[in-house]
C-alpha cells in the first residue's frame, strides 16, 4: 500500500488561442506560458463552484459556512409548508419550507399534542435573498454569520437559536429593498 504523504490539486488551462482583433490593447496574455502552472493558492475556481452548488443539498453540507448572497424569485403558484404545535398560522414571520417532510419535524411538543401542518401557496412572485451553505444549520461559527452579517452587521454565534429575532430583522432590512423573504 502507498499513501501519499503531500496532496496538491491545483487547476491547469486546457488551452488559449493567441488571436486577437488587432485593435485589442495588448493585455500580455500572449507572452502566457503555458507551461507555468497555476498558483496552487488560487481562488478564482471558486466562483464557479459557488455558482455551480446554489441549491444544491452536499456541496452545501460540505462547504456549511456560506459566503454567497443571491437574489431570486419564486414564482406565483408555489406551494410552501409550515409544520407548528398551534392550529392557527403564525401571527408575524416565520420560515417556511419547500417540502411537507421538512416541516413536520418542526411540530415538535409532547406527544399527544398534535402537528399542525400548514400548506401555503404564493399568490404573486416573491423576492427573495438566497444564503448558500448549510445556512438553517444551529451549529455556531459559521452557517448562520451571513444573516447575522445582514441582520445585525456582525457574527453573533451566542445568538445560534434566535430564529425568530433573527427573522424579524432580516425582514426589517430586507423590506429598505423590497425583499419579500429569505431561502437558506
Amino acid at each position: 500500500m502507498i499513501l501519499a504523504q503531500h496532496i496538491q490539486a491545483i487547476q491547469v488551462p486546457l488551452g488559449y488561442s493567441h488571436w486577437r482583433p488587432p485593435a485589442v490593447v495588448d493585455d500580455g496574455l500572449a507572452n502566457w506560458n503555458m507551461d507555468d502552472l497555476p498558483n496552487p493558492n488560487a481562488t478564482s475556481h471558486l466562483v464557479f463552484e459557488t455558482v455551480n452548488s446554489l441549491l444544491q443539498h452536499w456541496p452545501n453540507t460540505r462547504m456549511r459556512n456560506g459566503h454567497t448572497i443571491v437574489p431570486g424569485n419564486i414564482p406565483k403558484g408555489t406551494l410552501l409548508y409550515h409544520g407548528t404545535r398551534q392550529n392557527e398560522l403564525p401571527p408575524g414571520p416565520e420560515w417556511t419550507a419547500t417540502d411537507p417532510e421538512h416541516s413536520v419535524l418542526f411540530c415538535g411538543g409532547e406527544s399527544g399534542e398534535g402537528c399542525w401542518l400548514f400548506t401555503l401557496a404564493t399568490t404573486r412572485p416573491l423576492k427573495v435573498v438566497y444564503f448558500d451553505g448549510s445556512s438553517a444549520a444551529k451549529v455556531e461559527y459559521g452557517p448562520l454569520d451571513a444573516q447575522d452579517l445582514i441582520a445585525w452587521g456582525t457574527s453573533r454565534p451566542w445568538w445560534t437559536f434566535e430564529e425568530i429575532q433573527r427573522i424579524r430583522d432580516l425582514c426589517k432590512w430586507g423590506q429598505d429593498y423590497g425583499v419579500d423573504g429569505f431561502v437558506r
